[in-house]
């Protein structure tokens, strides 16, 4: 007999934003302060040097940290805030 197994969902430290369009620079650069936040709280201060650079059609990580594990959940942290938005990250695991 099977046994179904009930996995624990991580819970949402933030909403779901959608950034396409955005032209002000003041505006971008205040969603990418947030997005560093959020990066740095759900990775425990993994990243080191990170940058979050937003442009209209991707955002692009950029840092380093000590596992792919950590770069994972630095990406999927951004995931989680965007919609149609391609995510480029370029965190070097050193």
């Amino acid at each position: 007999m099977q046994t179904a197994v009930r996995r624990k969902k991580k819970p949402k430290h933030h909403h779901r934003t959608e950034i396409k369009h955005l032209r002000d620079d003041l505006l971008l650069s205040e969603y990418a302060s947030k997005m560093m936040n959020i990066v740095a709280a759900n990775t425990y201060a993994g990243v080191q040097s990170l940058k979050v650079d937003l442009k209209s059609s991707h955002i692009t990580l950029t840092g380093f940290c000590e596992s792919y594990y950590v770069k994972q959940l630095a990406q999927q942290a951004i995931m989680d805030m965007v919609i149609d938005m391609e995510i480029v990250n370029e965190i070097v695991v050193i």
